[in-house]
């Protein structure tokens, strides 16, 4: 069994000599999964969390099992959830994907126009307004997961900073030291461009949001066929261990269960809107991510119908 140590955001898992998975408790502000790498130059952090004070958790944590402070920070992709704490490590190079990149600085006064007191002051009010209204326990849990996320980015409103890769990358690169870790981009799937971490000869990987065990994955600023496609690129890696963006820590199952979230979407977004849903995706109905996805994948495939 791995070892294992908690802190305040996280649970930090032992997956080998100087490999960790820093799995995001719901207790804390972190929101996703992150990881911490002896690259034998240094130490990487895989995605930085939501919020600054879950980013100086990660980077302590990283100096306490790594024997130092990190070299270098990956995004895995554009979210906030795994980029927004990309501040907290200033002074060391920050990877991830050229398209990653450039859609953080397209969106970027956007998105800090939705970190603004007011704004995320208005959005936990129609939140909280709106709960009553959930019939299902699945439901209200999606939106307290919503509310924990802008209640967190509130109690940081002044310190949040959205800082892009400074170092970028097309499908491959490897990372420096004699670990041999390779940063990966299959191109589409979550979002426009996503990175993951592969450690090829202890067969571990780190996976961002391409893969998530518990909590929905969302669709709307990716390309879900092509993120099944993905799917597929990943398991020809043969990872025996597999850290997702959400979720436990898992092996190629995970990559099962997520192909079948996303296949049970497109089908029954492709079905009558009084259809059954499929049992991959049952277990979710009632809940808001799923009604997003849902409405994202029909627009996405009456769009491709048009071509």
């Amino acid at each position: 069994m791995s070892a294992t140590k908690t802190t305040a955001h996280y649970t930090i898992e032992d997956l080998g000599s100087g490999i960790h998975a820093a799995i995001a408790r719901p207790e804390g502000f972190a929101i996703c999964n992150s990881g911490m790498v002896d690259l034998g130059a240094g130490g990487a952090v895989f995605d930085t969390g939501l919020t600054p004070d879950s980013a100086q958790d990660l980077k302590s944590s990283s100096e306490l099992v790594l024997g130092g402070p990190p070299a270098l920070c990956v995004i895995s992709h554009r979210h906030l959830d795994h980029a927004l704490g990309a501040s907290e490590f200033p002074g060391i190079p920050i990877w991830g994907t050229r398209r990653a990149r450039e859609v953080i600085l397209e969106t970027h006064d956007q998105t800090m126009a939705e970190l603004k007191r007011e704004q995320l002051e208005k959005d936990i009010h129609e939140l909280e307004s709106h709960r009553g209204e959930m019939r299902s326990e699945t439901a209200r849990a999606d939106l307290d997961f919503l509310l924990l996320m802008d209640r967190a980015l509130l109690a940081n409103v002044g310190r949040l900073k959205l800082v892009p890769p400074d170092q970028t990358f097309e499908t491959r690169v490897s990372l420096p030291g004699t670990r041999g870790a390779e940063l990966v981009s299959f191109g589409s799937g979550h979002t426009e461009a996503d990175a993951i971490m592969f450690l090829p000869a202890e067969k571990v990987l780190f996976a961002g949001d391409l893969v998530c065990l518990g909590i929905q994955p969302s669709m709307g600023n990716g390309d879900p066929e092509h993120w099944l496609t993905v799917l597929d690129e990943i398991e020809r890696l043969r990872p025996e261990r597999i850290v997702p963006g959400h979720g436990p820590v898992t092996t190629v199952e995970g990559l099962d269960e997520t192909r079948g979230y996303l296949s049970g979407v497109l089908q029954a977004a492709g079905a009558s809107k009084n259809a059954k849903l499929p049992a991959t995706i049952r277990r979710w109905e009632g809940t808001l991510s799923l009604q997003e996805n849902l409405k994202f994948a029909r627009g996405w495939l009456s769009a491709r119908r048009g071509r």
